[in-house]
This record gives structure tokens, sequence and C-alpha cells, in this order.
């Protein structure tokens, strides 16, 4: 039995504390080849924030003076406005009440603005200005030199620093460097995967591997779905009204009414999506599916206990029922069949052989646990060899292992940014696949096939390709009439030295749309109320994509748009360079 079959009791136990100490012990190693100075760090770091705190007071200050100045000259323009109206009045003999004294003090408050303007403001101003750049010009160059100081250890941080931790303390898991075709199309052609299931999903982080053979894949990104949107409109009329006036008698008034309508129509709702694949062998018949249920991790109250019995004697009901059709058949451990609930399981013999009741326990121990994990967040389907999960707590999650977002000038804000994303990224992965580590079958080992074996490792996969177009973004794929977000998907057109492939970006363009609707006034009379809203009308555009990875990017993407010219635009063409996936892409959109 796999010692990750106790997946909560394994973490809680002795993995996070081994694996914090791996990340402690990583991060050490790496200062130390680095070579980098830490004391020299620190106070160059302590000079720096020195010069920043300075720096910020000083255009605080200077942001002051220039509102002062701006209050002395506002005060100067409208005294010396004042003082002009009142000679102007004065000479044509509108002759009034202490006007020369109300000239006089303009003049004298004229004078004391320009004056303090010229004497002291402008001077002050252009002080502070020059200390603000003398600052501005010696923090750049302690920062220039702080990150000279660790350029080494940023050197050293790499896609793979993180996945190398956990390969320590978990070796059952192995990582890809990168999400090829051979591992997309063994879950695919061997085990059972529809790429439909995910085909409105476009993918923006990605991280597969397997466990004991058996193919993972881990991945977040933004999908679409046509959801109701309420519009609403209104329209003023004027109905006949009658009351009764101070004589006592009745009278018809004509008083306005507000009449409101509201429809409804579909609009494409975006959000961000994460999911699990795993394919196995097992229970290749199987399917079922299960979501999270309201009885986990809940108290022992006496409400709580009577809500689970409640649930209890609704399946014991419906696996007695032998006239439906379908072949439920209730399992002695009712808290797991409570808390699963996976009441449209295709085949009870291979549900039973997936789920021991050894798996039983571990399982409703993860659904019921409220302080280790994240508990029951995830909504479980298997159809045959592939399992897909949706866990909840992957949705915030930062699974990105771009080494840049541990680049730093200060070495203490790289060890603690280090730690933290480390810790957080391990805890999402483990939990994330904590739900398959408690099916032994999921952790036997499994023969690869020749198929898998023999595929070109670094040839990428439609999957990866949409993570390259994502760090792009919808800007330089959408359609010009697009109003919406873009679902990118990609298909690979050619592969060699470099990957070609097509990203197409599906949106939404909006049509201004009235709607009238009949709705009835106070009298009974029905007025055409109109109710603006818009129609979401499918847009699409193609575009075509060269990624040339490693080495000299540029050389090596002009040497590749020289050879296929024929499918590139005459000068039509821009180079755009990025790090993704451990490897520096140079990618020339068409």
């Amino acid at each position: 039995m796999s010692r990750l079959s106790e997946p909560l009791e394994a973490y809680r136990s002795y993995l996070n504390e081994q694996h914090y100490r791996l990340v402690r012990e990583t991060l050490d190693v790496l200062i130390r080849r680095s070579g980098v100075d830490g004391a020299a760090n620190q106070r160059t770091v302590r000079d720096l924030n020195r010069i920043l705190a300075r720096l910020i007071s000083f255009r605080k200050k200077l942001a002051f003076l220039r509102g002062l100045d701006a209050g002395i000259l506002f005060l100067l323009v409208l005294s010396a406005s004042g003082g002009v109206v009142a000679f102007v009045l004065y000479c044509m003999g509108h002759v009034f009440t202490h006007s020369l004294k109300f000239i006089l003090v303009s003049f004298l408050l004229t004078l004391s603005a320009a004056l303090l303007r010229a004497l002291w403001m402008k001077q002050k101003i252009a002080r502070v200005t020059a200390e603000v750049s003398r600052l501005e010009a010696q923090r750049q160059t302690l920062e220039a030199q702080a990150w000279d100081e660790m350029a080494p250890l940023n050197h050293l941080f790499t896609w793979d620093t993180v996945t190398d931790i956990i390969r320590k303390i978990l070796p059952e898991i192995t990582f890809d460097r990168l999400h090829s075709q051979a591992h997309l199309e063994d879950l695919t052609d061997n085990l059972d995967w529809r790429m439909h299931l995910t085909e409105k999903i476009s993918v923006s982080d990605l991280q597969s591997g397997d466990i004991a053979g058996n193919p993972f894949v881990i991945a977040k990104g933004k999908t679409v779905k046509m959801l109701k949107k309420r519009y609403s409109g209104t329209k003023t009329v004027w109905v006949s009204k009658r009351t009764v006036n101070a004589e006592g008698r009745s009278v018809t008034r004509r008083v306005p009414e507000v009449l409101a309508a509201d429809i409804e129509r579909p609009f494409p709702d975006y959000r961000e999506v994460a999911f699990v694949l795993l394919g196995s062998d097992a229970a290749p018949n199987l399917n079922f599916s299960r979501e999270p249920s309201r009885h986990s991790g809940k108290e022992d109250t006496f409400f709580n206990r009577l809500a689970k019995r409640r649930t209890t004697k609704q399946l014991e009901a419906f696996s007695r029922n032998l006239t439906d059709e379908y072949g439920f058949t209730m399992m002695a451990n009712r808290e797991f069949e409570t808390l699963f609930h996976a009441t449209d399981r295709s085949d009870e013999r291979e549900f039973r052989l997936l789920f021991t009741p050894y798996a039983q326990q571990q399982m409703v121990a993860l659904l019921n646990d409220t302080t280790i994990g994240y508990g029951d967040d995830f909504q479980m389907i298997k159809e045959k060899r592939s399992t897909l999960l949706f866990p909840e707590h992957l949705q915030t999650a930062n699974i990105a292992l771009d080494p840049a977002q541990f680049y730093h000038y200060d070495l203490e804000q790289i060890k603690k940014t280090f730690l933290s994303f480390n810790l957080d990224y391990f805890k999402h992965l483990y939990f994330a696949l904590a739900p398959l580590l408690t099916i032994p079958l999921y952790c036997h080992l499994r023969n690869k096939t020749k198929h898998t074996l023999h595929r070109e490792y670094f040839e990428t996969s439609p999957w990866e390709n949409e993570v390259i177009a994502n760090v792009y973004g919808d800007a330089a794929f959408r359609h010009p009439e697009c109003a919406t977000p873009c679902i990118l998907k990609t298909e690979t057109r050619s592969h060699g030295d470099v990957t070609i492939f097509d990203v197409t970006a599906h949106g939404y363009r909006e049509i201004p749309r009235t709607e009238w609707i009949s709705v009835a006034d106070s009298n009974g009379n029905y007025h055409k109320v109109p109710v603006e809203w818009f129609e979401y009308a499918p847009v699409q555009q193609t575009s075509r994509v060269i990624a040339v990875p490693d080495g000299n990017a540029e050389a090596q993407a002009a040497t590749a748009a020289e050879s296929i010219k024929a499918m590139l635009k005459e000068n039509g063409f821009a180079f755009h360079t990025f790090s993704h996936i451990r490897a520096t892409y140079t990618a020339i959109l068409t």
C-alpha cells in the first residue's frame, strides 16, 4: 500500500514539516552557491530604504509646496483682477465707498504674492526639486547596486526549483518540464479523455506529470458560460386620478405614473476555473459524479446529525428501490455514502474495487477535515479511464512557476517570497491531488505504452500553446469587433526547430437592441415600455504564432521566419520575447 494512501495524515504528520525543512535548506544551498554577501546587501538595502524614506518625505513636501504655490498664484490673479476692475470702475466715475482703499489693498496683496513667489516660493521649490532629483539618483544607484548584488542568486532560480523540492519528499509523483503532445495523446488515445469537456476553457497556467505512471494535469484557465442577464426600462405616462377637492367635490386630474418593464437575455459570463485531470486504467468501465456535500465538516450537533440522518435514510430508500433504472446499492459505510454521494455510478463492482473500505475511510477523513487541508471543496467526475476534479481552493491559487516572481534586490525579501510561495504551492497542489491519493489503485504503477515512450518529448500540446498565447493576452488576438474577453484555443500546424500553431480568439460582439414590452398603467391602459439590451453574437479571429525555444531566440526566430516567409506577410511580423516554461520563446505573430 502506498505511503500516500493516507494523504491527510501524511501531510499532517511529516510531509508538511519535511517540505518546510527542504525549502529552507534549498534556499540556503542556493545562497551559498551564488556567493552573495548577505551582510553587504543588508547594508545596501538599509541605505536604500533610508534614501527611499527621505525621497518620499521630500516628494510630499514638493507636492505641498506646488499646491501652496498654486494657491499663491490664484491669490495673485484674484487680487490683481479685483484691483484692475475696481480701478477701471473708479476711472469711469463709478465711485463707491472705500474704492481707493480696495484698490490699495488689492495692489498690496498682488505685490506681496508676487514677491513671495519670486523671492521665496520659487527658490524653495527649486531647492526641494533639486533634492528630489539628487535622492532619486541615489535611489537608482543603490537599487542598481542591490540588484547587482543579488543577480547571482536570482539567476539560480529556474522553472524546476519548486518542483525539484517536492520530488524529494514525493518521489511517487513526477513533474514534466512542459506539457507535451505525448502526455496529452496518452490521455486521449489510451485513457479515454475527451477534449470537448474543456473546449470552452483557455488554459493560462499548467503543470503536468504522473503518479506512478498515471498521467495528471493541474491547470487554471478562463471559461465562459451563457447565463441570463436582466435588463430594465421605464416610461412615464399620464393617467387619470379621481380625487376630492377642498369643497368636497370629486374631480379628475392627470398625474404622471412611471411604468417599469424588465426582460432576461443571454450574456457570456467569464470566470476563472481550475481543474485536475488524471488518467488511470483502474476501473475502466466506471462512470460517476459527485458534488461537495453540505454535510461535510459539520460540527456534531443535534440538528447536523438530524440532517445527515435524513440524507442517509433517503439513500437507503433509493438503494432498496429495484424498479428504477439505477443500479445504486448502498455500501456498509453509511457516512462515506452520505458525504461522497455518488448515486449515479454505472458499475457497482468497479466502484467497490476503486473505493475499498480503507479508501472510504480515508476519503471520509479528507471530506470532514476543516483544519489541515481544504476539506470537501471539490467536484469529481469519472468517465471510464479519466477522472476530472474541480477543487475550489485552486481557483485563487498561484500555480505559475515563473522564477521571475522570486527575483528581488533584497535578500530578506527573496527569502520571504520563496518560503511563502513554496509552502502555499505545495499545499494547494497536494490537496488538489489528495482525493485521488485516497484511492490505492490510482497509485499503482502503470506501464507506459510504446505510443507514449516514442513520442518526441519537446513537442508542445495545445494546452501548452494556450499558455504561451495567454502570456500575450486577449489584445493580441481578439477580433476588431469583439467587446468581451476571449477564449484562446490553439491548433498546432507544424513542429520542428520551431512550433507553429494557430490561435483562435473566440469572443462576442455587442449588438444594441430595443424591445418594447406592453405594460398596463393603473387605469388598465397598455403602453409600450422600451427596454434596451445587448445581443451577444459570436466572433472569432485566427492568428498564427511561431514559437522558438532556447538559445538565441531572436536570431532563431529570424531564421525561422526566413524559411517560412511564404506564410508571413512581407515585413508583417513583430518580435515579442518572453520567458515561459523553462525556456525563452520568441514568438512571431502574423
